[in-house]
């Protein structure tokens, strides 16, 4: 590792020792009773029987494509304690800036997480992953794709872990059902948004995948759009049946399994080579 690196290697540290007492710093320091904490701890656990599969399913794509499992590893820590405060504060300075243009405090309230988080969260979440691959020193398309679904899949077990324990903590209703409702949305969720933009900006500026420029730009669009359109009103229904849903949840799916498809092409040509 030289010296830039080292640097690099430092400064991640650092926001992730930010991040350790960001996300979990506030947590510990609640004053709860031994009930609360008996009701996290069940509810974690149903959390956990869904994040577990998911890691291992990540471990075996990594393996498959030769990865090794160092990267998964860094940028899932730095998914989880970096880009998460960083996305908290770019949302944040969004929302200061949409404020001095939307007046109306309704319409302000109904599109605030749609004007932030499609657009701080995959930036961040994307940049870690970036930062992970450029500290261990990797380029090629394989990393890549492991470091996004890594740094996403980090950053949404402490975004659930967040959400369940303040509604376990704040006692409005079981945090259990927050946990199964979390899972619903899990599966195209912020993994996959993360594994996708990143490919994506990577095949946008890399110079050997000139070829696939204008796929990479459809994976970075197309990911920002279903996470706003998730985000806004368009969401919401009133009906059991989401058709919304539906869509969101079969364009982020095949475009990931293009994604994987392309990446898999890209190994057997390199092997070949």
């Amino acid at each position: 590792m030289n010296k830039t690196r080292r640097i690099a290697l430092y400064i991640y540290l650092v926001l992730a020792g930010i991040g350790l007492q960001f996300e979990l710093g506030d947590m510990a320091e609640k004053d709860v009773t031994l009930e609360a904490g008996r009701d996290l701890v069940l509810n974690l656990a149903v959390l956990a029987a869904f994040f577990l599969p998911f890691y291992f399913l990540i471990k075996k794509i990594a393996k498959k494509l030769s990865v090794e499992t160092i990267v998964l590893g860094t940028a899932l820590f730095g998914g989880a304690f970096i880009s998460g405060w960083l996305s908290f504060a770019g949302n944040s300075l969004i929302d200061i800036i949409n404020s001095n243009f939307i007046k109306d405090p309704v319409v302000f309230n109904n599109w605030t997480n749609a004007l932030t988080a499609p657009f701080a969260e995959e930036f961040f979440k994307s940049l870690t992953a970036f930062a992970a691959l450029y500290i261990l020193g990797r380029k090629d398309i394989q990393s890549v794709l492991i470091a996004g679904l890594s740094s996403g899949f980090g950053f949404q077990v402490i975004e659930d872990i967040g959400y369940v324990s303040r509604v376990t903590f704040g006692g409005q209703y079981s945090g259990s059902l927050e946990a199964v409702g979390r899972i619903a949305g899990g599966l195209a969720s912020h993994t996959l948004y993360t594994a996708v933009v990143t490919v994506g900006v990577y095949l946008l500026f890399s110079t050997a995948y000139k070829k696939y420029r204008l796929f990479g730009l459809w994976c970075v669009v197309s990911t920002v759009a279903n996470h706003f359109i998730w985000n806004s009103p368009f969401f919401e229904t009133e009906h059991r049946i989401n058709i919304v849903v539906g869509f969101l949840f079969a364009f982020l799916v095949a475009t990931f399994i293009e994604v994987y498809r392309l990446v898999l092409k890209e190994k057997k040509t390199d092997l070949e080579i």
